[in-house]
This record gives C-alpha cells, sequence and structure tokens, in this order.
C-alpha cells in the first residue's frame, strides 16, 4: 500500500532529526524517484566531504534531478555558502549522469538542510540553492507542508520543484500578510485603512477612531503610523532572535509568552515594553531597579535572566513610548499567530543561495512598501539583483583604482571571491586587504539600507577570503559597520529600520549575545541635499578659523590638522562601542557641547544663532552636517570625501512638490543647479559629485530621463565638467518596482575625474517584469535583446544641450555616420516652421483629484459630479447637454479633438467633445457668458491657478495654448505627444486638441508641408527620432524641443513634389477607410528619401533591420 503524506506526516518529518532511511522511503514514494541506489555511493570528487549519491528523479518535464546526502561539519565545503559552485563540481561524475538540477540533504546532527539546486549545466550562468532547514521539535513548518502538498498535487516537474522552493512567493505572502496586520493597529487607533482599488491603493473611513489614542499621538496621524512601523520592527526583531535560541531557549516564545500571559489585555505597556526597555535595553545588573521605577512584573525578572542586553538604541525608550497606550487582545494574538507560521532566517539572502523563510531583508521591503507613507515620495524598494551588481559593480571600480592588481583579476575577486583569490598575487594581498579596510561607503538617502548591508556583505566576503582560516565573522562585520558604511536619510522610519538590519547582520553572526553598537551617528536623519542654515553655511562647522587680521578665512585643513575635528571623531568613534548607559549619556552631552561651542565660535546672526539652537543637530529633517558627523571621511591624510556614493535617491517632479525643492533651492551648496522641470533626483547627482574623494565612485539607479530632459542641462553640463561615465544601464521598458508601472530606470555609475576611460554601455530592449535569470543573462553579455558598446568620454555627448547617447556617435560607427548625413548642412524644423503645443485648460472635466479642491458640502450642494465637463464638453453626456445647448452658437465654441485622433497621414475629422475657448482676446460679452457657464466651477478653477502660481482673476480662462489660435484653423501637421512610432497627422480643418497634442504650421516657402509631412512619417526619420530625438523606453517622446531639432534638407521643388503627390494620395485612401493597406505607397517615399540622402545599400538596410 502506497504511503500517505498527510500535513501531520509531513509535519513529524521536518521535525524528526535526518534518517536516512526514512528519507529514502521519501523518495520513494513522494517524490517518486526513478533511481535509488541500494548502497549510497560516496562522492569522490572531494573526500574531504562525508557526501553520498542516492540516486536520481526523471521530473514530468523530463529534467533529470541529482539525489545527494552530506553529512557536513564546521568549515566544510558542503557548510559554506560561498562554495557553491565548488560544491555543484562535485556532482559530476559520469557514471550518473548529467542532471539539470539536485535536490540535497546537507545533516548537520542537530538540524538538517534540504536544498534545491539549479543552474547547475555548464560556466555561463551562476548555480541557485534554494534552501529548508528542518529538525526542531518547535516550530510548525507551515511553508513547506503546503507547498510540499502543492508538488504532491501538481506533480513533480522541474517547474513545481522551483515554485515549491520559491523565496520570492513566500517574501511576497508574508508581506501582503504583514501589511494587514499593520493596517488593522492603524485602524484600531485612527479608523482608516488603506485599500486596493483596482492598482491604486486608497484610504477610506472605516471606523470611528479610538479617541484617547489619537490624544496620545497629538492627532498626528504620521506619528502613529511611524510609532506601529517601529513596534511592529521591535517584535519582528525578537523573532529573529528567537530563531537564534537567545529567547528563553524557545523557538517560539513570543506566541508562547502571549499565550501564557496574564496580562494579555495591556499587553504593551505590560509586557512588552518591560521586554524592550527593562531586559533588551538594560544591563542585567540595573534591571530590578527599572522593574521598581516602572511598576512592571518583577516575577518577568525570573523568567527574563537569560535574554541578553543588547544596546544598541532599538529599545531605547523615547518620548513616543511614554503615553499609556493599550490595543484589544486579539490584535497581538492574530499578530504571533502570523508570525509562528513563519521561519525566520538569520542571515540576509544571497540571490544564489538563499533559506526559503523570512530573512532580514524583509524589514526593507516591509519599510519602502508600505504605501501611504512612500507612494508620493518616490521611494522604491530596489530587487535585490539590482542591489548586488551596483554593489560589485561598484566595489570593482574603487578597487581598480586603489590597487595595483590588475583589472581582470580584481573583477575576479569581487564576484567569486573564493575562486578569484588564488589570482591574486601574495605581495598584493596585503595592500588589497588594506584597500578593503579602508573604504569609505555612503548612501545619501539610504531608505532601508538595502545598498550598504549589500556592499557590507561584498566587503566581508573579500575580508573572509583573505583573513585565513582565523577570524570572527561578528568582528569583521562591526568593523566594516564602524569604519566604512555611513548612510543618512530625511525619513526618521527609515533610519529605524536600516539600523535594525545593522544590527541583525552582527546578531546572526554572534555564537554568544553582546552588546550592539550604537548606530546613532553611523545611520542618521537629516536632509542630506542641505548644509546650511537661513543662508549660513554650516560645511564648515568643525574646521577652525585662522586668526587673519586681513581676510578671517576659514581653513579647511591645515599640516597639523584640525583640532576641533578631531575631539569630534574621538568622541563619535568612543560612543560607537559604548554600552554602559550613563557613559553614552555623558558622551552625547560632550558631542553637543563640543559642537555648540564651534557654533558660538562662528561669530552666526545672533537670531540665527538662536533658531538654530533649537534644532537637534543630530536628528532633524532640515539640513545635515556632513562635515560634522562624518568628518572622518573628509579629514583623511591622502584624499577628502568618499571612495563609494551609491543608492536608489527619490524620483520627484517639482509639479506638486514645490515645498520639497524650495528649501534646496536656497541651499548655498546645490541650489545652484536648480533648474525648471528638473527631477529632485538631480540634486543627489549633484551632491554626490561633491562628496566623492578624487576618482571616487558613485552609483545610482534612477528614471533614464536625464541624458536628454530639459530639465537635466546643468546636470548634464556638471557630469561633462566633473566626471567620467563608467557605465549606463539602460535597462529600458523592463519593469522593477512592482508600485512603478510604466517607470523607465538606468543604473549610471561615474569616476570623480576626467580621463580617457570608456563608457559601457548596456541598452536592454525587453518588456514586462525584470527576473533574476533574465537579469544574469543581460549582465553576462549573452542577452539577444541588449545592445551592449564601450564608448569613448567625447562620444556621448551631443549639441549644446549635451545629450547624452547611448548609441556611439563615433565617425567609424555606421549607424553614426549614418545619423550625421540627416543632420549635417541642413535646417531644422523649428527654424522653417512654427511648434507649437496644443490647449491648457487646467480642468476639462471634474476629476476625483480636482474635486479635493472645494469644499465637500459645496461640491455636494451643487451637485458637482466626476466627468461633469468644465472647458471640456461632451454632446453624448447628458448632465453637459444644458450647457451645450446655451453656448453652441458662440465663436468660443470649437470641435475639440484628443491625441488618439490622430493617425499616420490623417486625423480623425469627427468628434462629440467640444471646447470653451476663453482667452483674453475673448470679447468682455462672451467672457461674462463663459464665467456664468462655469461659476460653480469657480473654487476649483481658482485653486488650480493658484497651485500654479497663476493670476486667479482669470479663473474663466484656459491657462495656455490661445497666444496663437491661427495654427488650430490653417493647414497643419499634428502628432501626440508620446508615441511608439513616428505619427504624423494632417487636416486643414479647424481642429482644437490638448496640450498633449503638437502642431506644425507655416512651413517657409521652400519647403512644402506634405514634403516635411513625408519625411517625418517615413522610416529613416524614425531611426532619427528613435537615435537623436527623445525617448521614455521605447515610446518617442515628440514635444516642442525634440520636434524643434528634427533636420529637414532643403530640396528641389521636383523632388517635394513627387513625395506630396504620393502624400495626396495616401491621404486620399485614409480619408475613404482609416485601416486601408498604404504600405507600398508609404515604401515609396522612403525610397525617394533614401535616395535624397545619397545612403547605401548598408546604411538602409540598416534602418529597415531597426523598424
Amino acid at each position: 500500500m502506497a504511503t500517505i503524506y498527510t500535513p501531520d506526516c509531513l509535519r513529524n518529518l521536518f521535525q524528526s532529526s535526518f534518517n536516512l532511511a526514512q528519507w529514502y522511503s521519501f523518495l520513494q514514494h513522494f517524490f517518486n524517484a526513478t533511481e535509488l541506489k541500494s548502497n549510497p555511493e560516496r562522492i569522490i570528487e572531494n573526500t574531504s566531504d562525508d557526501g553520498y549519491y542516492l540516486g536520481n528523479i526523471d521530473t514530468t518535464d523530463s529534467y533529470r534531478i541529482g539525489l545527494f546526502h552530506y553529512n557536513i561539519r564546521q568549515g566544510s565545503v558542503a557548510n559554506k555558502r560561498v562554495g557553491l559552485r565548488n560544491l555543484v563540481k562535485s556532482f559530476i561524475n559520469p557514471t550518473w549522469g548529467e542532471f539539470d538540477a539536485a535536490l540535497v540533504v546537507f545533516d548537520s546532527g542537530d538540524h538538517w538542510r534540504l536544498s534545491f539546486i539549479c543552474d547547475i549545466k555548464g560556466e555561463a550562468t551562476s548555480p541557485k540553492r534554494y534552501t529548508y532547514v528542518f529538525g526542531s521539535d518547535d516550530l510548525l513548518y507551515r511553508t513547506p507542508i503546503e507547498r510540499f502538498n502543492f508538488l504532491k498535487k501538481k506533480g513533480v516537474s522541474f517547474e513545481n520543484l522551483k515554485t515549491a522552493f520559491s523565496v520570492e512567493a513566500l517574501s511576497d505572502e508574508f508581506f501582503d500578510k504583514y501589511r494587514e496586520q499593520y493596517a488593522d493597529f492603524i485602524q484600531y487607533v485612527t479608523g482608516k485603512r488603506f485599500v486596493k482599488v483596482g492598482s491604486k491603493w486608497e484610504e477610506k473611513v472605516l471606523g470611528e477612531p479610538n479617541a484617547a489614542l489619537m490624544q496620545a499621538f497629538d492627532y498626528n496621524e504620521k506619528k502613529i503610523r511611524d510609532y506601529v512601523k517601529k513596534m511592529m520592527g521591535r517584535i519582528t526583531f525578537l523573532h529573529f532572535l528567537q530563531r537564534k535560541d537567545w529567547m528563553c531557549d524557545d523557538l517560539n516564545y513570543m506566541q508562547n509568552m502571549f499565550e501564557n500571559s496574564a496580562y494579555k489585555n495591556d499587553y504593551l505597556d505590560s509586557v512588552l515594553e518591560p521586554l524592550f526597555f527593562g531586559i533588551l535595553n538594560t544591563k542585567p545588573t540595573e534591571r530590578e531597579i527599572l522593574f521598581t521605577k516602572y511598576g512592571w512584573d518583577k516575577s518577568l525578572l525570573a523568567e527574563w535572566k537569560d535574554i541578553p542586553y543588547l544596546n544598541g538604541g532599538l529599545f531605547e525608550r523615547d518620548e513616543e513610548d511614554e503615553p499609556k497606550i493599550r490595543f484589544p487582545a486579539e490584535y497581538f494574538k492574530r499578530l504571533f499567530q502570523f508570525f509562528s507560521e513563519y521561519n525566520f532566517t538569520i542571515d540576509e539572502n544571497d540571490p544564489n543561495d538563499a533559506e526559503v523563510g523570512v530573512d532580514p531583508e524583509m524589514l526593507g521591503k516591509i519599510f519602502e512598501n508600505l504605501l501611504e507613507d512612500n507612494k508620493d515620495k518616490g521611494a522604491f524598494y530596489t530587487p535585490k539583483e539590482i542591489v548586488r551588481y551596483m554593489c560589485q559593480e561598484s566595489l570593482i571600480a574603487y578597487l581598480e583604482t586603489n590597487t595595483s592588481v590588475a583589472k581582470e583579476k580584481i573583477r575576479q575577486f569581487v564576484l567569486s571571491p573564493e575562486e578569484g583569490i588564488s589570482d591574486i598575487p601574495e605581495n598584493k594581498k596585503p595592500k588589497l586587504l588594506t584597500a578593503l579596510e579602508e573604504v569609505k561607503i555612503c548612501d545619501p538617502a539610504i531608505g532601508s539600507g538595502a545598498f550598504p548591508m549589500g556592499l557590507l556583505n561584498e566587503l566581508l566576503h573579500c575580508r573572509e577570503v583573505l583573513s585565513g582560516e582565523q577570524y570572527d565573522r561578528a568582528e569583521i562585520k562591526k568593523s566594516i559597520i564602524q569604519n566604512n558604511i555611513y548612510g543618512v536619510d530625511i525619513e526618521k522610519g527609515a533610519v529605524d529600520i536600516a539600523r535594525l538590519r545593522f544590527w541583525l547582520s552582527i546578531v546572526v553572526d554572534e555564537e554568544t549575545p553582546s552588546p550592539l553598537p550604537n548606530l546613532d551617528y553611523k545611520i542618521m536623519q537629516g536632509n542630506s541635499l542641505i548644509e546650511s542654515f537661513m543662508g549660513m553655511d554650516l560645511s564648515k562647522l568643525t574646521y577652525e578659523k585662522e586668526h587673519k587680521e586681513d581676510k578671517g578665512e576659514i581653513s579647511l585643513f591645515d599640516d597639523e590638522k584640525n583640532r576641533l575635528q578631531k575631539t569630534v571623531s574621538h568622541l563619535l568613534s568612543s560612543y560607537y562601542s559604548c554600552s554602559d548607559h550613563d557613559r553614552k549619556v555623558t558622551l552625547q552631552q560632550e558631542i553637543s557641547d563640543t559642537i555648540n561651542k564651534q557654533l558660538e565660535a562662528q561669530a552666526y546672526n545672533p537670531s540665527i544663532l538662536a533658531k538654530l539652537k533649537e534644532i537637534n543637530l543630530a536628528e532633524n529633517n532640515k539640513f545635515f552636517l556632513w562635515h560634522t558627523w562624518f568628518s572622518d571621511v573628509f579629514s583623511r591624510d591622502d584624499k577628502e570625501g568618499f571612495d563609494i556614493v551609491i543608492g536608489n535617491p527619490p524620483y520627484i517632479g517639482e509639479k506638486g512638490h514645490k515645498e520639497i525643492f524650495q528649501p534646496v533651492k536656497a541651499d548655498i551648496h546645490l541650489g545652484q543647479y536648480y533648474l525648471g522641470k528638473m527631477d529632485y533626483f538631480y540634486f543627489f547627482f549633484h551632491l554626490a559629485f561633491n562628496m566623492l574623494s578624487p576618482n571616487g565612485v558613485t552609483t545610482f539607479i534612477t528614471t533614464n530621463y536625464y541624458p536628454t530632459a530639459l530639465g537635466a542641462r546643468r546636470l548634464r553640463a556638471d557630469i561633462k565638467d566633473r566626471m567620467n561615465i563608467r557605465t549606463l544601464f539602460n535597462l529600458g521598458e523592463l519593469r522593477l518596482f512592482e508600485n512603478a508601472p510604466g517607470q523607465h530606470n538606468m543604473i549610471s555609475s561615474f569616476s570623480k575625474g576626467k580621463d580617457d576611460c570608456k563608457c559601457r554601455v548596456i541598452d536592454v530592449h525587453k518588456k514586462g517584469a525584470l527576473n533574476p535569470l533574465m537579469f544574469t543573462s543581460i549582465i553576462n553579455h549573452i542577452d539577444e535583446d541588449t545592445t551592449y558598446a564601450d564608448i569613448a568620454q567625447e562620444d556621448l555627448y551631443d549639441g549644446e544641450e549635451n545629450y547624452i547617447r547611448l548609441q556611439n556617435s563615433h565617425e567609424d560607427n555606421p549607424l553614426s555616420s549614418l545619423l550625421d548625413k540627416i543632420q549635417l548642412g541642413n535646417n531644422t524644423l523649428g527654424n522653417i516652421a512654427e511648434v507649437n503645443a496644443g490647449i491648457m485648460g487646467g480642468c476639462d472635466s471634474i476629476t476625483n483629484h480636482n474635486m479635493k479642491y472645494a469644499d465637500a458640502d459645496y461640491i455636494q450642494c451643487n451637485d458637482i459630479r466626476k466627468d461633469d465637463g468644465v472647458f471640456v464638453l461632451d454632446c453624448s453626456y447628458f448632465r453637459d447637454s444644458d450647457t451645450i445647448h446655451l453656448i453652441q452658437n458662440y465663436p468660443f465654441y470649437k470641435d475639440f479633438y484628443k491625441n488618439s485622433d490622430i493617425s499616420r497621414y490623417c486625423t480623425n475629422e469627427v468628434t462629440t467633445k467640444r471646447l470653451i475657448f476663453s482667452s483674453s482676446d475673448t470679447p468682455l460679452s462672451e467672457q461674462e457668458i463663459i464665467k456664468s457657464c462655469l461659476s460653480i466651477y469657480q473654487p476649483i478653477l481658482i485653486r488650480i491657478r493658484e497651485i500654479n502660481n497663476e493670476k486667479t482673476e482669470y479663473w474663466h480662462q484656459l491657462r495656455r495654448g490661445t497666444a496663437h489660435p491661427h495654427i488650430f484653423t490653417c493647414a497643419k501637421i499634428v502628432c501626440p505627444q508620446r508615441s511608439k512610432v513616428n505619427t504624423f497627422g494632417y487636416n486643414e480643418c479647424d481642429w482644437y486638441a490638448s496640450a498633449d497634442v503638437y502642431y506644425i504650421t507655416n512651413p517657409h516657402k521652400d519647403y512644402h508641408i506634405k514634403y516635411i509631412l513625408g519625411l517625418l512619417n517615413s522610416k529613416l526619420y524614425f531611426v532619427w527620432l528613435y537615435h537623436k530625438g527623445k525617448r521614455k523606453g521605447e515610446t518617442l517622446e515628440l514635444y516642442q524641443k525634440p520636434l524643434s531639432e528634427i533636420p529637414i534638407k532643403k530640396v528641389s521643388s521636383d523632388i517635394q513634389n513627387s513625395i506630396v503627390k504620393i502624400v495626396d494620395a495616401i491621404i486620399a485612401l485614409k480619408k475613404t477607410n482609416p485601416n486601408h493597406d498604404t504600405s507600398s505607397l508609404e515604401r515609396q517615399i522612403d525610397a525617394i528619401i533614401y535616395d535624397i540622402y545619397g545612403l547605401t545599400d548598408a546604411e538602409i538596410k540598416i534602418i529597415e533591420q531597426s523598424i
């Protein structure tokens, strides 16, 4: 009779110690093993490990899975995460045949690991290992039980095995459930909850707020959210400690503690806070005094006597912890039940080697994806494969400059330290180790700490292999955090989570608990972009003034170094490792006093100084004292500044966020780089360039618009002036961030200085969501949809605007030569014709968004509803009919079209939309009629003008596009602002459209408008627009600037007429049937244009293959 594996049977198997006979039975009856060796065969390739080949499985989709078993010990290859490729080599044996993947048990006696290892064929891809850890009777193993039931139900296929061992699926599931727990607590206090409506999250009022708790938090909902995040973060941290077996020797202690508690109805104040503040943040000898002070139950002291004192600041009591806060018992019951269902792993997962469970990185995902706080801040959680790539490439660039080791050997060493170390000459290893020990790394928008954590791991791996057999992993981590890592964020919640991850990274490698380092002055809150206050420069705060009678200048550094800087650096260094609470308080006071003395010495304006002293200099959102808190970085003997600045800065446009831009515009350091239509992240580029040491490296992931964006002109000039572009990795239309569909991203890497290094361009032409396998093929230069090039610095820049082009503009490049033929010697469209945008009304119709600009009672009283027409009416919408009937005979009543009414060569000339064309030129009598029609919308229209700093007395007029009314009524070429292909239509009727339509009118007499139309719609001009115009991903940006820059060749009237004749034929056919196939006629135009430009067969082939 076949063995049936029920959930209880699976749980019993997973909770038990490993038993080979039992495992054989499981392989036979559950996995239907194709072959099982009667006697396991010893793995001969690595006799130092006790490893065996057990047999194989042929999956239902024809993959062959090898079955292996290792008895592992400390230091063995099987036990080393870094030795994965070496481990895979041991699976190779001619008598066993070739495997597509392997299912491997690693038995250490006290527990056993079950790993699914794939991508084991060949050298092109790195092997990937996904692991469950079994053997504890305290754990429920819900996830593997569910996954293995799924496997049994669906069948043992390769794809189903990957699903059963999927880390990402578990992470997504955990986050979704965590978010629900978080939302429960928030709703209990505020009565509000974010609910997903379609693809967006909207806040809904679902109940009454808790009056007492709202008052305790001063009715500040952000404070409430931050408090709940921190509370749940602390509880999450304790589940990782529990996994270390440091919570009363019970791997399910947190849930059991709640179930057995006499204080369920006051659990936060009576149990969790005593645990947080009285135990984890207090030395054992001082705990009873604190319990007495706060009146906590002293019987808990005996139960908690072995829980370690952690120091560090995570469990320090702050003012938000002071109010008495009580949540119903069922909230904590649900929370601890939820946590108990998951395996908490105690190491940050490597993309290629991951334990199936909740790893510390999840803390980052939680912070950066709690949507109500980050949705408008441009904050996105960076996928781990992107983080790893950026960290490795930055470290490679640093080591190439700061060691004498050959570049290819540095690259191999960083990418695979355990393999690459063999190629590093012995006499160069000390200098390599020194470079690793001295590197200074900063993320100026640290978020949850993904990038510094990534570099911590890369530095750790490199230093481990250089440290021989004897080293303390936890001590190396502490050294890296103290000496190499720095981070700042404007959000206090981000700083809390980042610190939490660094503390966890140390805890995972501690054999026994020890006090954690203090990260108060390592990962800090502040506005990274500002180092000034009310016009006063704060960057030289710790630099002593030279007493020069004639100048009174501030001297940055003298030969003896700066005494005050040394004092501050010494105090900060002492504070980092201080574990005595009283001593910490003393050091904090000494640090504060030292800074305040220097404030006095700076002779600031007394009123400014008074305001400055009201601000916590070490924790605020107004500025950040880079040169004070990180003075050790800027006072090094050999160089000043960071070696690596890395991150994912916020992407924010100025529209709707003027309050964020305004302080930076006023800053004396970065304000000079402000430009209209810029993105906020441009400031972070300039900041990084300022803070880098000579040859230092900046690597950011941002949107990919800055190479050609109008608002990035100053940024491009700064890049060209000060930096080498090392890498432009354009991810194009690949979707990286789940909550930012349609965004196009780029990884940019720069080094400070000017030399002749080439820029590596990686230009991806793929769509859909990025996945690890795809990313691996891209970075290994084997992806067929990606172009790769090495381009000289001078060949990257184009024209007066210094556009940065991703294709090689060198004359030897055939594409570059082709584009030159189009451009050189020809006039631009902007010089021979008018190019204008359509109409910006400001409020075409009522939306949920603009309805918020008026009082809710006003909206209800005046029966204003979504979709009601304001400046744009719809004849097919019954609520617009009264207004239409009233004004339809007036001259300002116009037919109105959308960009979707434009097709190649033609436009739609029938519409149900009507426009109120109201401008300063509209007769006053007609303006009064318009005011009367729009009067109920006046509060909304006034508010729109206020937001855009426009005169409110003209609320009844269209905002822009009325200064050139003739463009709407004459012969015209029109195009949509964005299009996948070059789409230029033509008409001669009255044709009004909105500002996302561009009009080309009144060409010079030497250029027939339909000749221009034929050029613009041709294949040749698609290639021009794609490579030399502007794009968002694969979408052409056809607005005024790029349109005006299009070259137009002047040719004879006869040649123009030959094109015009064909264009007329196309238009006639399209008017009869918009879907008529005119491709043969369009090919005739292409052929004439190829001839006009004298293109060779090879150049024509380039064009035809580009379409």
